[in-house]
């Protein structure tokens, strides 16, 4: 019985894999991007921080990472269901640069934090986390980092 059940999960998940193979790169980009943010994270509250890891914060990370990666295959395979291959990859990839880019603006902080003196880093810390939001108001209001709206709205109710 046992190995009946071993084998329908392997078979299942052997599927599962060779159907979503288009959005392996993608998968495999996020997860080495994680790994490396989750290590300069540990790095951090170990040597900055004097804290011990905590399981709860690496379980919670993890979470993340399945949440986004099924965001991913969900796109992929809604969009090869409805005949839009291509287009479907094309918005996969999309949405790797952004969980990318958000992966790497927390790394980027957490190295800044471990090397403060850094001129590089906290170059690239300042332009990722703050010159590419401020180009885009949308991001910005919606993160909470700019008033122009808000502001603009009082102005023009008085």
């Amino acid at each position: 019985m046992w190995d009946t059940l071993k084998l329908i999960i392997t078979t299942f998940i052997g599927i599962l894999i060779s159907y979503l193979q288009p959005i392996y790169n993608p998968v495999k980009v996020l997860a080495i991007i994680f790994i490396i943010d989750i290590a300069t994270g540990i790095l951090v509250d170990i040597i900055k921080n004097d804290d011990r890891i905590r399981i709860k914060k690496l379980l919670i990370a993890v979470a993340f990472l399945a949440l986004y990666t099924l965001i991913i295959a969900c796109t992929y395979i809604i969009g090869e269901h409805m005949g839009d291959t291509e287009e479907a990859l094309i918005i996969v990839k999309v949405l790797t640069y952004i969980f990318t880019y958000f992966y790497a603006s927390n790394t980027l902080r957490n190295i800044r934090q471990l090397a403060p003196d850094n001129k590089p880093i906290a170059f690239l810390d300042y332009w990722l986390g703050l010159q590419i939001v401020k180009r885009l108001p949308d991001l910005a209001d919606y993160l909470g980092l700019s008033n122009t709206k808000n502001s603009n709205k009082n102005e023009t109710d008085k």
